[in-house]
């Protein structure tokens, strides 16, 4: 009797835990998921990040409507072309858009007289896994994107790159808000 109790805690623990492991990590993802409902999606690219980049990163919004309700969800999403036929996709909630654009400011901006240390790292992470960070080590300075995919692939990008980042994210949240404004 015990061991049917153990086997049976063990097999229900392994069950909560492997749905847990596909939970989507963005409200645009949950969504997305919707059963049962039409899902209405709209997409419009912004721009790209093509040079000065390990891998080429196209951004563009995304807009989904989950029919018959009025639950419109906004995000951008970021899409890593990792081979020739690998695309890793990564959303951002609309709701963290001026997070985002605030950190990537403190990390454009931060330099090694951010910390009292010889080496320092400045790193904005999102709720999707996607992360940017700023990396020295003695007088080299890294700045790379962290897809949220279980590889976690990095993208070595240009210093001027993360400028581009921004603009393009700044176009990706006026274009939303122009969107959200005008009721359609």
């Amino acid at each position: 009797m015990n061991k049917l109790i153990v086997l049976l805690t063990v097999g229900a623990a392994w069950a909560v835990e492997a749905q847990t492991t596909n939970a989507p990590r963005t409200y645009f993802d949950a969504y997305k998921s919707a059963t049962d409902a039409p899902l209405v999606r709209g997409m419009s690219s912004i721009g790209a990040l093509t040079s000065q980049v390990a891998y080429p990163v196209e951004i563009r919004i995304e807009r989904l409507n989950v029919q018959p309700t009025t639950n419109t969800l906004y995000a951008v999403a970021l899409r890593t072309r990792l081979a020739r036929n690998v695309l890793q996709v990564d959303y951002i909630d609309y709701d963290e858009l001026d997070g985002l654009l605030n950190g990537l400011q403190l990390i454009s901006q931060s330099s090694h007289s951010t910390v009292p240390m010889d080496d320092f790292e400045v790193v904005y992470r999102l709720r999707s896994g996607l992360s940017v960070a700023k990396i020295s080590n003695g007088s080299k300075v890294v700045i790379a994107i962290k897809c949220g995919d279980a590889n976690g692939t990095r993208n070595q990008i240009a210093p001027y790159v993360l400028d581009d980042l921004q603009r393009l994210l700044t176009a990706a949240k006026a274009k939303i808000d122009a969107i959200a404004a005008s009721g359609q």
